[in-house]
């Protein structure tokens, strides 16, 4: 029987707990998010060699391309000890899953808060499995407006739907990190958020449990952050490995990674 994409991605009803990290700001901000419309004059954009179009506000802010000092796969830039997994599970005591992030520096950083599920969260925009598809990808988007709520899968699991939902766009803007391909018991985990130029540059680590599940899929972590004065562009770095980081800019679409 041939599997759909929502049977292959297992969206519905699975979730992991919600996480925070860094520092969290319990207090959620009430003002409302106001927008302007662009008045239509009844020309044409193009019209006019001088004339400079309007921006297309279903565009999804992004820089479109990594900046010029970073690659798409480099090496962490601190060190990283593997610990052993032993027999006793993190809670008792074992290898904690996030071990990649434990020496990664937590400041200077944004408030934000985070949660994770297996899949894609948007409709319109994601990771795609397709037959045959054996390498690594990465995906990188904001959520900036009111309306951004929706392109949000009704189905999208626990937590990463409720913070959107909750999200008060007056004051903050949501970070989607999706990754594919492999165990659903492997997130995305993001440790701190910097202020750049013109917007944000998230820090963070594939957790590595020592136990994992056998199924195939992508995985999102969403990031509710306060928003800098400038947001056009976000970037994330994501450590997966003691040797291997991956980075990605909003606005890229779905990248492979070499």
């Amino acid at each position: 029987m041939e599997r759909t994409r929502r049977d292959v991605l297992g969206l519905a009803g699975v979730s992991v707990a919600a996480l925070s990290a860094g520092c969290l700001d319990d207090t959620t901000p009430t003002a409302d998010a106001t927008g302007t419309p662009t008045d239509d004059t009844g020309e044409t954009p193009g019209d006019d060699p001088d004339e400079t179009p309007a921006d297309d506000p279903d565009e999804t802010p992004g820089n479109d391309t990594l900046p010029s000092d970073l690659e798409r796969v480099d090496e962490p830039p601190y060190d990283i000890s593997v610990p052993d997994c032993g027999e006793a599970p993190f809670e008792d005591g074992g290898r904690d899953p996030l071990y990649l992030c434990a020496n990664m520096p937590a400041d200077p950083s944004l408030s934000f808060t985070q949660a994770t599920t297996r899949g894609r969260v948007l409709t319109d925009a994601g990771l795609e499995l397709d037959d045959g598809q054996t390498g690594d990808e990465l995906f990188v988007t904001l959520l900036t407006e009111e309306s951004d709520r929706e392109r949000v899968d009704d189905e999208a699991a626990g937590g990463v739907g409720e913070l959107i939902a909750e999200t008060d766009f007056g004051t903050h803007a949501v970070l989607l990190v999706e990754t594919g391909w492999g165990s659903g018991s492997v997130y995305p985990h993001v440790k701190r958020v910097e202020t750049t130029d013109d917007g944000v540059h998230a820090f963070g680590c594939h957790s590595d449990p020592c136990v994992v599940t056998s199924d195939l899929t992508s995985r999102t972590t969403a990031v509710r952050f306060e928003r800098p004065d400038t947001l056009s562009a976000a970037v994330v770095s994501l450590t997966v490995g003691p040797d291997e980081r991956w980075n990605g800019a909003a606005g890229e679409g779905p990248v492979s990674i070499p």
